[in-house]
């Protein structure tokens, strides 16, 4: 019986509830692969989102050469916010484009990332940082022998905004709701598939029936990342049609309540709530919380930073690198491994040509200068990535260096060659043909021609003409790009991995049943149309055990060994954001030496930063 007792039952510690832990991996994977369960707002974006991570690297607020600079003096900006300076922290965000709506079950209808998540709260907390898993709106979850029943409890001293309880009784309402709502951003989907109907015994319990068994259904209530599953208060949902709702100014349950918003300045402006629910476990420090967006300008979002008009974000690497060099004394920067490695995708589909051949794509690997692209490419120097998953501590359990290492990657033309030679030799022409048809592959991305993921494509397509496969690289916009992408209109994409829980839960998204016909939308699975039906009896034995289970691991290495042989998809980077953060202010932002929480400031988690952080004193002009 899979369980995380109850902070608030006998059996717990009598010095309060001790650290939960989580696989981290297993989480996030299975929550971005079962992405309908994900709220509007986070649906929308995610992939924004996550190209923005943090990850890899080392970094240092030191000069770049090393050598000792004088400290710059910090002339001090007037912050353009309607609360006082000294009781404010500023995060610089996005461009935001919605002020009147807090609606994230329908497209536009809530902000973008960052603010809102001022006032929402998750039933589970999950840190990358510490593998800590945190109970808080819900203080247990446990499944019975079947794993065909999932009770959670909640916690009674829960409240919403505006005083009501929070119960078990919203938290039905909610997946109810979007159980029988597909039009819905969370509807149907994987509440449709294993929800048969929610009971609730009492106000701090709810017992989920399942359709069929499943350990891993707890994962869709705990905030990896984003939003996670966001419960509604039902007193203020159920008199609504929710595909028109406002929810304006938003219900929730978080520690800030909206105060403002400010169309004209992009801004959103939260003030503590003094009748915050869980303020003994979370008393954060600032007032205000404002997020606003930044200049488009990067020079002049980053001299916002550097005169403390803003506290979090506003600036770049680049930037950040100058501040260092002339001895600015305010910078932060603080490192955290982002989930997403950088691969590219490889389209499996017979009709796509060549590419559907395993040898093909192992040549396509060793076209891969993966050390030449960590070192170079990126705007960090970040390691290559060899598994399909970020280089978490936590997800070494997954791992096999021997089955790794069997099939070595490396940056090998010559190997390519000859596995080009003989699956597509060259014709008369001097042309490589495959059954007849010359080769010529197209990779395709949504990185802008200056970003990451087009530089290690046009890496690639270099590397593949010296072995005599030409290539045409297309960076295209956002939708256009996810249209190809999902209706399997490409070769190549370089793009981010996407997550899932635990690697039983991508290589169930991998199944030959999931591969659609090209031109027909993919949906989010199986995206490269790979068919391997031994690798499918694997995933569905691997779907009904708990990954963590002795007999799983010999399964999870078959099916990664069969994943080596035929490379649906290429790991190319580990990847590697800082986050800044400016002292003038605040102090006790999260380092590379004390990581205690993730330094992301649109993930939930940025709320516990809240409580660490504390005022200088500074006043700022007058």
């Amino acid at each position: 019986m899979n369980t995380v007792p109850d902070r608030n039952s006998a059996s717990a510690s009598n010095e309060g509830p001790r650290p939960q832990y989580e696989d981290v991996a297993e989480v996030v994977r299975y929550q971005l692969s079962r992405r309908s369960l994900v709220g509007g707002g986070a649906a929308a974006a995610l992939t924004g989102l996550l190209a923005a991570c943090s990850g890899g690297g080392s970094y240092s607020d030191k000069p770049a050469n090393d050598k000792p600079v004088a400290t710059k003096s910090v002339q001090i900006g007037k912050a353009n916010i309607p609360t006082p300076r000294d009781q404010t922290l500023i995060v610089g965000q996005v461009e935001f484009t919605v002020f009147d709506s807090f609606n994230n079950l329908i497209p536009n209808g809530a902000p973008g990332s960052g603010g809102y998540e001022m006032c929402r709260e998750a039933m589970f907390y999950l840190s990358f940082a510490t593998g800590e898993l945190t109970p808080w709106l819900a203080t247990g979850y446990k499944y019975n022998a079947g794993n065909t029943e999932l009770t959670i409890t909640f916690d009674p001293a829960a409240k919403w905004s505006d005083g009501k309880p929070l119960t078990a009784n919203d938290f039905k309402f909610t997946v109810m709701l979007l159980r029988d709502r597909p039009e819905l951003f969370g509807g149907g989907g994987e509440l449709k598939e294993f929800v048969k109907d929610v009971e609730v015994p009492d106000p701090q319990t709810a017992v989920i029936k399942l359709t069929k068994a499943t350990p891993r259904f707890h994962y869709n209530f705990i905030s990896a990342i984003y939003a996670g599953f966001d419960i509604m208060p039902e007193h203020i949902w159920k008199p609504q049609d929710p595909t028109k709702f406002k929810n304006n100014p938003p219900v929730k349950s978080g520690p800030y309540k909206l105060k403002q918003a400010i169309r004209n300045q992009k801004m959103f402006v939260w003030e503590k709530d003094p009748n915050y629910w869980n303020k003994g476990k979370l008393d954060v420090g600032p007032q205000y919380v404002v997020y606003q967006s930044t200049s488009k300008q990067a020079d002049q979002a980053a001299l916002a930073f550097e005169r403390a008009e803003f506290d979090v974000g506003s600036i770049d690497e680049q930037h950040a690198k100058q501040l260092r060099n002339t001895g600015y004394p305010n910078l932060v920067t603080t490192q955290f491994n982002d989930p997403n490695p950088r691969v590219m995708w490889l389209n499996c589909d017979p009709s796509r040509g060549v590419i559907s051949e395993p040898k093909m794509r192992w040549a396509i690997n060793y076209c891969l200068d993966r050390e030449k692209i960590g070192k170079s490419i990126w705007q960090v120097e970040v390691p290559p990535a060899i598994y399909p998953w970020a280089d978490y501590p936590t997800n070494e359990k997954w791992k096999n260096d021997e089955i790794a290492n069997k099939y070595k990657f490396e940056f090998n033309p010559q190997k390519a060659t000859e596995l080009l030679d003989e699956i597509c030799p060259k014709n008369g022409a001097g042309k490589r043909a495959y059954k007849g048809k010359e080769v010529n592959l197209e990779i395709i991305t949504a990185s802008p021609v200056d970003g990451g993921e087009y530089a290690i494509a046009n890496v690639l397509k270099t590397e593949l003409a010296k072995v005599g496969v030409p290539a045409t690289l297309r960076s295209l916009s956002g939708s256009v790009h996810g249209e190809k992408f999902e209706r399997g209109e490409y070769d190549i994409d370089s793009n981010w991995a996407g997550i899932s829980f635990d690697p039983a839960q991508m290589y169930a998204d991998w199944e030959s049943t999931r591969a659609q016909p090209i031109g027909k939308n993919a949906a989010g699975k199986n995206k490269m149309r790979y068919r391997n039906p031994k690798f499918d009896e694997l995933s569905r034995k691997l779907a009904a055990m708990d990954p963590a289970a002795p007999e799983a691991k010999p399964l999870l290495d078959q099916a990664l060994e069969i994943y080596f042989q035929d490379l649906p998809l290429l790991p190319v980077i580990q990847t590697g954001y800082p986050s800044y953060f400016n002292t003038a202010f605040w102090t006790g932002w999260p380092t590379d030496e004390d990581l205690y929480q993730v330094p992301l400031n649109w993930w939930q988690h940025f709320m516990f930063i809240m409580a660490k952080i504390k005022p200088t004193g500074q006043k700022g002009p007058a």
